[in-house]
């Protein structure tokens, strides 16, 4: 079954914020190793979408850690086989899920 991933706008923000900062602050190395860890990542719930916990506050929402920086918040739909990144955010972010 191919599942397909969709991101938010708000997702998308999300991760174009933390690139200009590693542009900005690192190097693409660590702009590489972000994009291989997201793809690791994606290949992970396709397999298992129930892989990481749900959210305290949406139980609908499931929340999983990239690297030790950043996560990602997602929601599956069995329904249309399709797994939607919901939001993209720094782990020392306040936490809005």
């Amino acid at each position: 079954m191919e599942v397909t991933i969709v991101w938010t706008k708000q997702a998308e923000k999300g991760l174009i914020n933390t690139i200009k900062y590693l542009e900005k602050e690192w190097t693409a190395k660590e702009i590489l190793r972000l994009e291989q860890n997201i793809q690791a990542f994606i290949e992970r719930i396709k397999l298992q979408p129930e892989l990481y916990s749900k959210t305290s506050k949406y139980k609908y929402l499931h929340k999983g850690m990239v690297d030790d920086h950043n996560y990602i918040v997602y929601k599956t739909s069995y329904k249309d086989k399709r797994i939607t990144i919901v939001n993209f955010r720094a782990s020392k972010q306040r936490p809005i899920y």
